[in-house]
């Protein structure tokens, strides 16, 4: 007995339906919704040293981050991350020592275990000058520290200095050297008419703080002018050696030591090779800025240009009896960077275009080269020299922000971070295209434009759908690896069904734009522009089987230059690069594309030397385009901090098109009041005015009509009196919608004014002090109308004659500082927002948009107030940690909050970034559009396989007894 055929069918098309066509959340998916990256930002020193047999990296960077890596795989051991910048860096022992200085000018001394990471001890003190420089006090734990225009001693535990003391106020003091039982603070004299620039000197008792005697010396010469080093020997003392800028000789003078001043010596007894004319041009710097790397014979480079050709020279000073000496030591060309280490070994790293070579010189000699494209990131700009066990290892650190280790014989680094998304500027989501079969790819391929016709279609879909049948059961019976691969994980080049897998496009003030994966952080490509990125843009996005490939558009600028740079957002290749004659102060997308390369234009708005937009692709064909599209084009000037007034401009397209820019009237002039000034501006980030409701049904089913403007702008003002004010002003007439005072409140760099706008609604927070003194978060809700059921009935409006919005206003008690702020997205709007606080604490924060409703009542909600999902009114919001998303990561130095939407309409995007890096996705409302993450894939396949079995079976049984009842 066979099965009919329609049966067969129909059961092999409900398994295919039942488990082919599935796309949901499954378990083996756990893990892998969100990732983050913790990071330092670039380096701006680094010091090797040994702690407890571990071999560490300490740096400080431009991120304000204290941090030490794990030489032997480059994880980071411990961080501290300051609110000041950090200047100072020294390990010693089993400490480090930072100094730093907040924007107020207070002076911070931190002492931190080497190991640990864990706050020894600090000392604050005001110090009108900053903090400048500091150091251990030799074998003891005490602190000697320049802050501001005293110089003061500090030990462990203590409030107040051992001893400070009144430094001459004309010098400014950037160096302490502790040799015995003196202190010697060396500052800068800046020049005059009578004299020229010189180093002032104070030696000082470093017990008692008693001054035992103060000069000048070295004329002409200053402190990190690369005519200078500072030597520090703790057996033949602490030296100066400089060159004067007319000498080809140089002076040495023995700190403390007045009589004589200062001894000659000249350099070709160190390099026999160098002649006058190198000399002249030559600059020496520092080599071991940690006294107890060598003590007993400091090292300084020598570095001079001849014939084209760098060449750097170690230099070693020794004595012999009382005379001093010096002595090369190794020698490195068109060196980069110049390291030292322990034993007396140096390094040095060579960038080159198709690779980094370094060199180890002292003791055993070591070698390398390994494979390095600086287009990616940029040359090597600072190196430090580190020994993990008895082999030699160099980090190096690149201008886009790469930090990598060289060691071996391998010519891959032994390990790298890319530390440029800590500098990230903007983040753009390319949309991955959709997943294909191999057979349309290779009919692609084949015939590009060919397109498969239904019957092969059919048939692509059941071999997709058997292949997705099979990773099913695979996956669902654990079969096969999962995990995520991580920072050097193989990056997407291909979508998914639920849009998750995208491509994250970041833009670095280092210079770097970089690709990393939405899902796992996997690297995809990164390239080095050599300018400040500060916009990114998919100007052309992916398209399933297209040969043309997606573009990103990254925006930098120069002194007074705007540099355009268009790159495969695939490959990182560069496609064009084009710099345009002006400096822009805003640029946005423009409602068109140009009709040669399909790409979205871009507009500059330009206010110098005349106020216009100029257009990119700089070309004629592009602003005809733009011209065709018949869409008014407005923009503003005059909206950056400490600004007066905001004026805004319509963009005239003529008829006769000659030049790639459009001329500009102004429209209007919105001026602040008197003894006001403007601190920030804020608009609808793409997409956020969108909703797929133009009410909201209260209680008794009347409607209050949303008031949904995407040219509404919030501009903060900081008033002279006291206070902030806050404005939002319709972008394109420049009327005033809505004008909100704070009194009291406070705005600074420690307590910055955040906004975000999203459909009708504006929230914003700011600090308010007093008692009680906290962050206060305010939400404006904008309304067609006071009365429901009232809205516009005009099928036709225009900004230029809206009718003013009714306005619903409120304010609640942040649970702590935000850093950034941010609002969901969805693709169709219909999902309820979550409102997304990054916190200064690392915790990124989602409350329901319920939760901050400005029509929140007072008392306890009525049924009506009930229905429509009203709660009563609380001030202070919650910190639930079940809506924490970062879960038990502390995302440090959030500055900025971005969603995107999925296919899935209950599931938004999710990204922060400022100094780490946070992935995730969310659903505010829910997974009402996909299946639980408890749904059995294998239950699936034994129930369906089940059901076909019992076709199987039973066919015949049935087929028999309608045999014999026809028989019958």
């Amino acid at each position: 007995m066979k099965l009919t055929g329609g049966s067969l069918a129909l059961a092999v098309l409900a398994l295919g339906s039942s488990l082919g066509g599935v796309h949901a959340l499954f378990p083996d998916e756990a893990g892998r919704i969100d990732w983050y990256r913790a990071q330092i930002g670039v380096a701006k020193k680094m010091q090797a040293h040994t702690h407890n047999d571990t071999a560490y990296i300490y740096s400080i960077t431009q991120r304000n981050a204290v941090a030490a890596l794990r030489a032997d795989d480059g994880q980071i051991a411990w961080r501290q991350v300051l609110s000041e910048p950090v200047g100072t860096l020294l390990a010693r022992d089993d400490r480090v020592l930072t100094l730093s200085s907040s924007s107020s000018s207070d002076a911070h001394v931190h002492v931190w275990d080497a190991g640990s990471g864990a706050l020894a001890w600090g000392f604050s003190q005001a110090a009108g000058g900053g903090a400048r420089t500091a150091t251990f006090v030799r074998d003891s734990d005490d602190v000697i520290a320049v802050l501001g225009d005293e110089l003061v001693r500090v030990a462990p535990g203590s409030n107040t200095p051992a001893w400070s003391l009144a430094l001459n106020g004309t010098a400014a003091y950037k160096r302490i050297v502790v040799h015995g039982k003196s202190v010697f603070a060396i500052g800068n004299v800046a020049s005059t008419r009578q004299a020229k620039q010189q180093l002032h000197v104070v030696e000082v008792d470093t017990a008692s703080g008693a001054v035992k005697t103060q000069y000048s010396t070295a004329e002409g010469v200053s402190l990190g002018g690369g005519s200078l080093v500072v030597l520090e020997s703790r057996e033949y003392g602490a030296y100066l050696v400089w060159r004067e800028s007319d000498n080809i000789v140089w002076h040495i003078h023995r700190l403390g030591m007045t009589s004589p001043m200062w001894e000659i010596y000249h350099a070709k007894m160190v390099e026999v090779a160098l002649m006058p004319p190198d000399m002249l041009t030559s600059t020496i710097a520092e080599l071991d800025t940690d006294p107890g790397l060598n003590d007993a014979t400091p090292r300084f480079t020598l570095t001079y240009t001849r014939d084209g050709t760098q060449k750097t020279v170690v230099v070693e000073m020794y004595r012999t009896g009382d005379k001093l000496e010096m002595r090369k030591i190794a020698s490195f060309t068109d060196s980069a960077a110049v390291a030292a280490g322990a034993q007396r070994t140096v390094a040095a790293v060579r960038t080159s275009a198709d690779g980094v070579a370094w060199r180890v010189r002292g003791g055993a000699k070591h070698s390398g080269d390994a494979v390095y494209e600086s287009s990616t990131y940029g040359g090597v700009t600072h190196a430090a020299l580190v020994f993990v066990g008895s082999a030699p290892r160099i980090v190096v650190q690149t201008r886009g922000g790469l930090l990598a280790a060289l060691a071996g014989d391998s010519r891959e680094p032994v390990w790298t971070r890319d530390e440029s998304l800590a500098h990230a500027a903007d983040m753009a989501l390319l949309a991955l295209p959709p997943p294909a079969s191999s057979a349309e790819h290779a009919a692609k391929e084949t015939d590009p434009s060919v397109q498969p016709s239904a019957a092969i279609r059919f048939v692509l879909r059941w071999v997709a759908t058997a292949q997705a049948l099979v990773e099913s059961v695979t996956s669902g019976f654990g079969i096969g690896s999962g995990g995520h691969g991580g920072e050097h994980a193989a990056a997407p080049t291909e979508g998914d069904h639920f849009g998750f897998r995208r491509l994250a496009v970041f833009g670095s003030t280092t210079g770097v734009v970089a690709a990393v994966g939405s899902q796992d952080g996997a690297h995809a490509w990164a390239h080095y522009l050599k300018t400040r990125v500060e916009r990114v843009f998919i100007t052309r996005g992916s398209q399933a089987l297209s040969s043309a490939a997606p573009i990103v558009v990254a925006v930098g600028r120069t002194r007074n230059a705007t540099v355009v740079t268009a790159l495969d957002a695939l490959t990182g290749k560069v496609v064009s690069r084009d710099t345009l004659p002006f400096a822009y102060t805003r640029v946005f997308e423009l409602p068109a594309s140009d009709p040669v390369s399909g790409q979205r234009l871009l507009g500059f708005a330009v206010a110098e030397p005349t106020p216009r937009l100029a257009v990119w692709p700089a070309t004629v064909e592009a602003v005809r385009a733009l011209g065709a599209a018949n869409v008014p084009l407005y923009f503003e000037l005059g909206d950056g901090a400490g600004s007066t007034a905001v004026q805004g401009f319509r963009a005239e397209i003529g008829d006769d098109v000659a030049e790639p820019w459009l001329a500009a009237q102004p429209a209007w002039t919105f001026d602040l009041p008197a003894g006001e000034t403007l601190i920030s501006t804020s608009r609808y980030e793409d997409g956020a005015f969108h909703t797929a409701l133009q009410g909201r049904v209260l209680g008794d089913r009347s409607v209050l009509y949303k008031y949904i403007n995407p040219h509404v702008g919030a501009l903060a003002t900081q008033r002279s009196a006291g206070g902030i004010g806050v404005y939002l002003i319709d972008r394109v007439s420049g009327r005033l919608l809505h004008a909100a005072e704070h009194a009291g409140a406070l705005v600074s760099t420690g307590h910055p004014f955040l906004a975000t706008l999203s459909e009708n609604r504006v929230i914003y927070q700011f600090w308010q002090p007093g008692a009680p003194a906290g962050y206060v978060t305010a939400v404006v809700e904008l309304f067609e109308s006071d009365q429901p059921d009232t809205r516009d009935e005009r099928t036709e409006v225009s900004s230029l004659d809206l009718r003013l919005p009714s306005v619903v206003a409120t304010a609640f008690v942040a649970p702590e500082a935000a850093t950034a702020l941010g609002t969901t997205r969805t693709g169709s709007s219909i999902t309820t927002r979550d409102v997304l606080f990054a916190l200064a604490s690392g915790k990124l924060l989602a409350l329901p948009d319920a939760m901050l409703d400005p029509r929140r009542p007072m008392h306890a909600p009525t049924k009506d107030e009930q229905a429509e999902g009203l709660v009563a009114y609380s001030a202070p919001l919650p910190l639930d940690p079940r809506r924490v998303l970062s879960h038990s990561h502390a995302v440090a130095g959030i500055a900025h909050v971005r969603s995107a939407p999925t296919h899935l309409e209950s599931t938004s995007l999710v990204a922060a970034f400022g100094l780490d890096v946070f992935f995730t996705r969310t659903s505010p409302s829910g997974t009402f559009d996909q299946l639980s993450p408890s749904f059995s894939k294998a239950n699936l396949v034994i129930t369906s396989l089940a059901l076909v079995a019992g076709c199987l079976l039973g066919a015949p049984m049935v087929r028999r007894k309608l045999t014999n009842r026809a028989w019958a």
